[in-house]
C-alpha cells in the first residue's frame, strides 16, 4: 500500500502518483534477506573458514574441488558439509582450561558418517590485523594438537555439535597475544581430505584495560520507496517481533552509541494522534534511553553517492508538512517530543516543526557515517567543507571511517588534514556484524572470538592507551538476541570499559591520512543524477499549485529513501524501485494537461471556442492557457486564465475572429503555470473557417424579410381600397348591403 500523502485530503488517486510500496516487509524483504545472508556468510569467513553455507565445504576449506580430486567421494558431495569452531568466552582466555565448541553442518540431501574433530593451536602469536585475517582465511592447520573429540553422524540438512576441553597449562605459559586455533574434521564422508575451520584464542593484556571502547549501533528501517513509513509499516515494525522493536530491545541497557535514522521518528510524529500505539511507545522508549547518539541522514541516505554525484552538501528534507493532517494535532502535545514552538495551522491548531519531527533526543550534530568502505579522501573532505557542516553555531563535522582506509597511528579519534574523524576498527566490526547475524551459538561464538582478536591487536603498541571504536554495521534480519550478544561483547573488547560519544570525541586526535576507500558504484551515481533530474522537473511542474511543497517535499523524501544504504545489498530490487519511481514521476507530470479537442468548424467570423483542461491532482491548480494561431487571418485571445478544481476537468473559452470568409487554419494551445513553466504537451487543433455562409444567410434572410414586408404592404393597401369603395357605395345607396359585411 502507498502512503505518499498520509493526509486523506492530500492523497492523490492511485492513477496519479502511483507511489507503490516496495518495503522489504513484503516481497522485496525476501530478496534483500538473501543478499544479507550472502554478505553475512562472506563476513563469517573471517572467523569460520569452512562455515559459509552457500559455498561447497570443500571450496570453503581449501579442499580440492570434487572434479579435480578423485578422493572426494560422491557421498561428500551429496552431504555438502561445513565446519565451524568457536572457543568459549568470546575467545578470551580467562582460565588454563578452555572449552572449544565445534559444529559440523550438512546442507545436503544425504547423511554424513560420524567422524573426529582434531583441535590444534599454534604458540606463535598473530601481531597485526592483517595476520589475523590471513589466518582466518588460511587452509592449513595449527602446529600443535591440543584435543580430539568424536562427532556423531550428521543427518541430511542437520548439524552435529561437540565440545572439547583444551588444557592450555600443558603448553606452558602463553604471553598476552592472539593465537591461531584450528579444527580439522575427518570422516569416511570427507575421504582423505579433512575439512578445516579456523578461529583464534586471545590471551588478554592487562594494559589494554586502561582505556575504553565505543560501540556504534544503527537504528534503521527496512528499505522503502515512499518518503515515510506508513502507519501499517510502523505497526508491523514496532510490534513485539518487529525489526525496529528488535533493535531497540537489543540496545536497551547497553552502552551502545546509537546512530538513528531520523525518518523513523518523523514517520511516527507526522501521524499525530493516528499513529499506532506500538509506534508511539517505541518512540517514547527511544527518547528515554540514556545512550549517546547521533542522527544518520534522512533515510540513511548514501553519503558517498551524493558526493560522487557532485552535490556540494548532503541532501536534506526542507519540510514534511504534506504528510500531516491538522485533524490529528489538536494540541502540540500530540506530537511526541514536541517543543513549545510549532508551525501554526490554518484552523488555529498546531503542527510540529521539521526539527520537532526529526528529533531523536539529545544528539551530537554534524555527524556522518558513510557506508562501509565508501569513505574516500574526497568524501571526507567534502563532508568537512559542506555548507553548514562546520558553522559557528554547530560543532565541527565528524566522519566515521574504517581503519583500513587510514594510514598513520590510528586510535578512535583522528584528524585528517583538518577533517575530524572517528576511526572504527574494520576487522572487529566485520566480525561483530557476522556474530549479530548468526543463528546458532557456535557461529556466533566464532564471530565474537574473531572480534576479540582484532580488538586485541588493534590496541597493542604505541596506541594501546587510545580508545577503540567498533561498529555493529547495518544489516537486516537479525534477532534481538544476536544483536545484543554482539553489543555486549563489543562493550568489553580487549578488556576495555565502554565509552560514550563525548568521551571518544574528547580523546586526543591522532594525525592520519585517508588513503583507502572505494569509489562509489557508477550505477548508483547515475541513478541519483536521474532522480535529481526528475526532481527538477517535478519542482517546475509543482508551480501549478498554490503550495508547491505538496509535491516537492514528498518527492525529496522519496529520493533520500531510495538512496538509503540498505539498498546496496539488493541491487535488483533497487533497480525495480528506480523504475517505479520514474513511472510515478511520468504520471505526475502528465496529471495536468489539455484534453485533445476534435477539429473545429467555424461558421461565423467570430465566436468563442471551448477547450477542456484535465487536472488529476487532488489539489486545485492555477494555469494560463496560451493560444497561438498559425495563420494571421485568425485573431485569437492570446491567453486565458484557468482555475481547475481538484480531480476534475475545467472548460476554457477562447474568443476567435476570422479575417477570411473561408479557409483552413490551425491553433496551438499550451498550458503554463504562474511561473511560466510549460505544463503538458502542446496541442494543435485544426480550424475550418466557413464565415461566407454567414453572409449568404444574412442576404437570404434580408430578401425574405423584404418580400414579406412588400406582400404585407400590398395586402394592406388592397384591403384599405376595398374599404373605401365599400364606404362610398354605402353613402350613395344606403339600402345596399355593405360589401365588406
Amino acid at each position: 500500500m502507498t502512503v505518499s500523502f498520509p493526509a486523506a485530503a492530500r492523497r492523490p488517486p492511485d492513477g496519479v502518483r502511483g507511489r507503490r510500496r516496495r518495503t522489504l516487509i513484503g516481497t522485496a524483504r525476501r530478496g534483500l534477506r538473501a543478499a544479507v545472508l550472502l554478505a553475512a556468510s562472506t563476513g563469517m569467513a573471517l572467523a569460520i573458514v569452512a562455515a559459509p553455507a552457500p559455498a561447497p565445504a570443500d571450496a570453503a576449506t581449501g579442499a580440492p574441488e570434487p572434479s579435480a580430486t578423485p578422493s572426494a567421494t560422491d557421498a561428500a558431495d551429496a552431504a555438502n558439509l561445513s565446519v565451524v569452531v568457536a572457543p568459549a568466552g568470546n575467545g578470551v582466555v580467562s582460565t588454563t582450561v578452555v572449552s572449544v565448541a565445534v559444529a559440523v553442518s550438512n546442507t545436503g540431501d544425504a547423511p554424513a558418517a560420524s567422524g573426529t574433530m582434531t583441535i590444534a593451536l599454534s604458540r606463535s602469536p598473530l601481531a597485526t590485523s592483517a595476520q589475523v585475517t590471513s589466518w582466518l582465511d588460511a587452509q592449513t592447520v595449527a602446529d600443535t594438537t591440543v584435543a580430539s573429540v568424536p562427532v556423531t553422524a550428521v543427518v541430511a540438512r542437520g548439524t552435529a555439535t561437540a565440545t572439547a576441553a583444551v588444557d592450555l597449562g600443558a603448553l606452558g605459559a602463553l604471553a598476552p597475544g592472539v593465537y591461531p586455533l584450528s579444527a580439522a574434521y575427518s570422516s569416511p564422508t570427507t575421504g582423505t581430505q579433512p575439512l578445516v575451520a579456523h578461529s583464534v584464542l586471545t590471551v588478554p593484556d592487562a594494559a589494554s584495560a586502561a582505556s575504553g571502547v565505543g560501540v556504534v549501533v544503527p537504528i534503521t528501517a527496512p528499505p522503502t520507496t515512499t518518503g515515510l513509513l506508513s502507519a501499517d509499516d510502523l505497526k508491523a515494525l514496532t510490534a513485539d517481533d518487529g525489526a525496529l522493536r528488535t533493535q531497540l530491545n537489543a540496545v536497551t541497557g547497553t552502552p551502545a552509541i546509537l546512530a538513528v535514522d531520523p525518518a523513523i521518528p518523523a514517520a511516527i510524529r507526522v501521524l499525530g494522534s493516528s499513529a499506532p500505539a506500538s509506534a508511539r511507545q517505541w518512540l517514547a522508549d527511544l527518547l528515554a534511553l540514556p545512550n549517546s547518539r547521533f542522527a544518520l541522514q534522512f533515510g540513511d541516505a548514501d553519503l558517498a553517492t551524493q558526493i560522487a554525484a557532485g552535490l556540494p552538501a548532503p541532501l536534506r528534507v526542507s519540510t514534511l508538512d504534506p504528510f500531516m493532517s491538522a485533524r490529528n494535532f489538536t494540541s502540540p502535545a500530540v506530537a511526541a517530543g514536541a517543543s513549545p514552538t510549532a508551525t501554526p495551522a490554518p484552523d488555529g491548531r498546531t503542527l510540529p516543526t521539521l526539527d520537532q519531527l526529526l528529533d531523536i533526543g539529545t544528539a551530537r550534530a554534524n555527524f556522518f557515517w558513510p557506508a562501509t568502505g565508501s569513505a574516500t579522501a574526497g568524501v571526507v573532505a567534502a563532508l568537512q567543507s559542506a555548507p553548514g557542516a562546520s558553522g559557528s553555531t554547530e560543532p565541527a563535522a565528524i566522519t566515521l571511517v574504517g581503519t583500513s582506509a587510514l594510514s598513520g597511528a590510528v586510535g578512535a579519534r583522528a584528524d585528517a588534514a583538518g577533517a575530524g574523524i572517528l576511526a572504527y576498527d574494520d576487522g572487529a566490526s566485520r566480525a561483530l556484524r557476522t556474530a549479530s547475524l548468526a543463528s546458532d551459538p557456535v557461529h556466533q561464538g566464532a564471530g565474537l572470538a574473531a572480534a576479540s582478536a582484532y580488538a586485541s591487536v588493534a590496541t597493542r603498541g604505541a596506541a594501546s592507551s587510545a580508545p577503540l571504536l567498533v561498529v555493529v554495521d547495518r544489516a537486516t534480519g537479525r534477532s534481538a538476541t544476536g544483536l545484543r550478544a554482539a553489543i555486549t561483547a563489543a562493550s568489553s573488547l580487549a578488556g576495555r570499559s565502554p565509552w560514550d560519544l563525548d568521551a571518544l570525541l574528547a580523546a586526543p586526535a591522532a594525525s592520519v591520512s585517508v588513503t583507502g576507500g572505494t569509489a562509489d558504484d557508477p550505477t548508483r551515481v547515475d541513478a541519483l543524477r536521474d532522480l535529481l533530474d526528475q526532481e527538477t522537473r517535478v519542482a517546475a511542474f509543482a508551480t501549478v499549485l498554490a503550495d508547491p511543497t505538496l509535491l516537492t517535499a514528498p518527492d525529496r523524501a522519496e529520493i533520500l529513501q531510495l538512496m538509503g544504504n540498505v539498498w546496496r545489498a539488493a541491487p535488483d530490487q533497487f533497480a525495480t524501485a528506480l523504475s517505479d519511481h520514474r513511472d510515478a514521476t511520468t504520471t505526475t507530470l502528465g496529471s495536468v494537461a489539455i484534453v485533445p479537442p476534435s477539429d473545429i468548424t467555424l461558421l461565423a467570423s467570430s465566436a468563442p471556442l471551448t477547450f477542456s483542461v484535465r487536472n488529476d491532482l487532488p489539489w486545485p491548480v492555477t494555469l494560463t492557457l496560451s493560444a497561438t494561431p498559425n495563420d494571421p487571418r485568425l485573431i485569437v485571445q492570446k491567453s486565458a486564465d484557468v482555475s481547475a478544481g481538484a480531480a476534475q476537468s475545467t472548460r476554457v473559452l477562447v474568443p476567435v475572429q476570422a479575417r477570411v470568409g473561408s479557409g483552413e487554419s490551425t491553433l496551438d494551445l499550451q498550458l503554463r503555470s504562474s511561473a511560466g513553466v510549460e505544463i503538458g504537451p502542446r496541442v494543435r487543433v485544426a480550424i475550418s473557417v466557413r464565415a461566407e455562409w454567414e453572409s449568404v444567410g444574412i442576404v437570404v434572410m434580408s430578401v425574405l424579410i423584404g418580400a414579406m414586408l412588400v406582400l404585407g404592404i400590398v395586402r394592406t393597401a388592397r384591403k384599405m381600397r376595398r374599404r373605401r369603395i365599400a364606404a362610398a357605395t354605402a353613402a350613395h345607396n344606403p339600402q345596399t348591403e355593405d360589401v365588406d359585411g
